[in-house]
């Protein structure tokens, strides 16, 4: 919040012989750097955060131009003297408002402008109890008015506000008051909505206060300077926008970006396991095989099971008219091993059979 709030004005400070010096004063702090030494001394100063500029008066009436460093980048000639003893000065828009004695005047400050640098127009300050003793004004952006500070030989000095329009000057209540002076020559209107005013000479002293305008009366010392014949102040100068750093948490957010194209393979589809390999069916049954009565069979192979398996019929869309031989029946390679079997068994039948004639007509002989 401190650093949102803080302020930097360009003050220009003399003694009582010898040119100004430019300074750069922080606030609230009041820490103040010396920027320049100018070759003249110059006062009624005002900043134009447009332009990044200041303009002032110089002893001969004549506008001086500086840079926000406090170097001078031009200066009008052939100036009218009226602008002479300038005491207060500030920029509203394009025009730089100075007080002399109880006068203001506009000077045009547009450099676009055929009349730049030159007086356009002028007003009388009333009432003049008020009007002749204001040093210093700066504009506040809440109203538009010029506020500044009436200093009395005699007595307390007070915040006034000044219409530019009509010059009109009135006491601004609920401000405090503070200390009588030689004058308050340096008035900053504050980020923080105060009014911070640096008298010239206080007891061998310049003094920084900040008077708040919440109707407070609140006056607050804030630092002092050696004393100087010849003070005044302009700002808040413009600062650089305040950018957050990046959180190192929060990966950076980038734009999506479509990726090239590329055709989609599709992998091949992995073929299905081929079956088990079943034996052809045949409708046929195998011949037997041809047995002669002299050969000794080969012995016959023994059965994998008792039974086959199971066989689901497939339906039939009409009614057998006959019935079928079982040989013609069989559907696999089981049922020719079975009626192999059968053949083999008849074969050793009649082996046996025979053998036991041959016994026993060899008997009876």
């Amino acid at each position: 919040m401190l650093e949102v709030l803080a302020c930097v004005a360009i003050q220009v400070e003399a003694d009582q012989w010898g040119p100004s010096t430019v300074y750069r004063v922080e606030l609230p702090s009041g820490s103040a750097e010396v920027l320049h030494t100018l070759d003249a001394r110059v006062n009624a100063i005002g900043y134009s955060a447009a332009q990044d500029r200041v303009y002032g008066v110089d002893d001969d009436g004549g506008i001086v131009v500086l840079d926000r460093t406090g170097h001078p980048v031009a200066r009008s000639t052939g100036h009218p003297g009226f602008l002479k003893h300038a005491t207060a000065g500030v920029v509203v828009g394009e025009k730089l408002i100075v007080r002399v004695g109880h006068l203001m005047y506009w000077v045009d400050i547009d450099p676009g402008s055929s009349r730049y640098l030159k007086v356009v127009r002028q007003a009388w300050l009333w009432p003049p109890q008020h009007a002749l003793n204001v040093d210093d004004f700066d504009v506040n952006p809440a109203d538009g008015l010029l506020y500044g500070v009436a200093t009395f030989p005699y007595g307390h000095a007070y915040v006034v506000a000044i219409d530019p329009d009509t010059g009109r000057v009135d006491r601004v209540p609920g401000t405090g008051t503070l200390p009588a002076t030689h004058g308050y020559g340096a008035v900053v209107m504050g980020r923080d909505g105060a009014l911070y005013v640096t008298s010239n000479r206080d007891d061998g002293r310049s003094v920084l206060y900040r008077v708040a305008l919440d109707g407070s009366e609140a006056v607050t010392e804030i630092t002092s300077r050696p004393a100087r014949r010849s003070i005044d102040a302009a700002g808040c100068l413009s600062v650089p926008p305040i950018v957050d750093p990046p959180d190192p948490t929060v990966p950076p957010t980038t734009p999506p970006t479509t990726p090239p194209t590329t055709p989609v393979t599709t992998p091949p589809a992995t073929p299905p396991a081929e079956p088990p390999l079943v034996p052809p069916t045949s409708t046929t049954p195998a011949p037997p095989p041809v047995i002669s009565p002299t050969s000794t069979p080969a012995p016959p192979t023994p059965p994998a099971s008792e039974e086959p398996p199971a066989q689901t019929p497939a339906p039939s869309r009409e009614p057998l008219r006959r019935p079928e031989p079982k040989a013609e029946l069989a559907t696999d390679g089981h049922r020719n091993v079975r009626d192999q079997r059968r053949w083999g068994l008849v074969a050793i039948v009649l082996i046996l059979g025979a053998g036991a004639v041959a016994r026993a007509h060899a008997r009876h002989r």
